[in-house]
């Protein structure tokens, strides 16, 4: 996804648009701890939120916490969190930074030291229309799993997270870090690509995997 300054999102702000997906991206979130994030009043926070939930980049619910409603991001929000201010690329720039992710993948899932094996990548979006000369960035799904049957528990992740020597500031950054260093290794701080983790199964049928693992006859090979 490509921002234009002056372009709102939804009406809100581009970048205050961004803020705000990145506050609650991937857990549920009060208003008012949204609010203190991307320091915006709660009360004009409310109103751009529904906004962004009427354009599905958020979803809401109620009850949560105190029953006050909760938000998160929707894949479209997702990749807002993820968008940037950049021009547009050229295909062939697009299939250059996708070859880079799949050597990285394998790179990434040949790495025993890691905790978890990408299964999977799959690419959608405008990457998939044929007549698309330029793109905004570059749209890809991931599935992946625990390389062993501990990794997913507390002492394996907590022991995983200090060894990378790194300050978390929250507990939540100290449990995600397996999966963002991860996400990280694939993006290799490209603006250009998004990576996703929910199921886009869910949001479009048009999408294609391009790496598998193992590779299977039907996947590109490795």
């Amino acid at each position: 996804m490509r921002l234009q300054r002056g372009t709102p999102v939804a009406g809100v702000d581009p970048e205050t648009a961004r803020n705000i997906a990145r506050a609650c991206h991937d857990h549920w979130s009060s208003t008012p701890a949204i609010a203190d994030k991307v320091h915006v009043p709660a009360e004009e926070l409310a109103v751009m939120l529904d906004q962004l939930a009427d354009a599905a980049y958020l979803q809401r619910r109620d009850g949560g916490d105190g029953g006050r409603v909760e938000w998160n991001t929707t894949i479209t929000g997702g990749a807002l969190t993820m968008a940037s201010f950049l021009k547009p690329i050229s295909r062939t720039r697009a299939e250059k930074l996708l070859a880079g992710v799949l050597e990285r993948a394998a790179d990434y899932n040949a790495d025993d030291g890691k905790l978890y094996v990408i299964t999977e990548i799959a690419v959608f979006g405008s990457y998939l229309r044929p007549d698309a000369v330029e793109l905004g960035d570059l749209d890809l799904a991931v599935k992946f799993t625990g390389r062993r049957p501990d990794a997913n528990e507390p002492d394996t992740v907590f022991a995983y997270a200090d060894a990378s020597g790194r300050n978390f500031p929250t507990l939540f950054a100290t449990i995600a870090w397996p999966q963002t260093e991860m996400l990280q290794l694939l993006r290799n701080r490209s603006g250009y690509i998004n990576v996703h983790t929910e199921d886009i199964t869910r949001f479009t049928d048009d999408w294609r995997a391009v790496y598998r693992y193992p590779a299977t006859e039907s996947s590109p090979a490795q």
